[in-house]
């Protein structure tokens, strides 16, 4: 499962709240991670409706956490910003009558929830741990898995 760009970039945010415990301002945060101004303000404002974050007005205004980080987990962030949390469309598909593979997925749903369920703000905002690189060990192109008899 991939998440959406909003979602990502609302993570992002709130991942830098979390480690500077106060507020901070769009454009700065906006210039520093390479992103869209508007795009950003776009998902601000969607954090404040989550409930997620506050916006502060004045001089030193911006936007903070809502709640400390230890009382926000990842998959309430990911819960309120994914719009849609389908892994297949089986509305228009032909099988549905006859398929299990609905209950395989929305068990596995399940189960991705259940770790970022696992994990706060403050537990990923932990500075000094390097990303995790998965896409490094994967194949440039698709490929099949499954070689041909020979």
């Amino acid at each position: 499962m991939q998440l959406t760009q909003h979602t990502d970039f609302g993570l992002r945010l709130l991942i830098v709240l979390a480690r500077k415990g106060t507020a901070i301002g769009l454009p700065a945060f906006s210039a520093e991670q390479g992103l869209s101004y508007h795009h950003v303000a776009k998902v601000a404002q969607g954090l404040v409706q989550a409930g997620l974050a506050v916006s502060q007005r004045g001089r030193s205004g911006g936007i903070a956490l809502a709640r400390p980080a230890s009382e926000i987990t990842v998959g309430e962030v990911v819960r309120k910003m994914e719009k849609s949390m389908r892994l297949a469309d089986c509305a228009t598909c032909a099988l549905r009558g006859n398929c299990a593979l609905s209950g395989v997925l929305a068990e596995a749903l399940e189960a991705f929830l259940a770790v970022l369920d696992r994990y706060t703000l403050a537990d990923v905002s932990r500075e000094g741990v390097p990303a995790f690189a998965p896409w490094t060990a994967m194949p440039s192109s698709p490929s099949c898995a499954v070689t041909a008899p020979s």
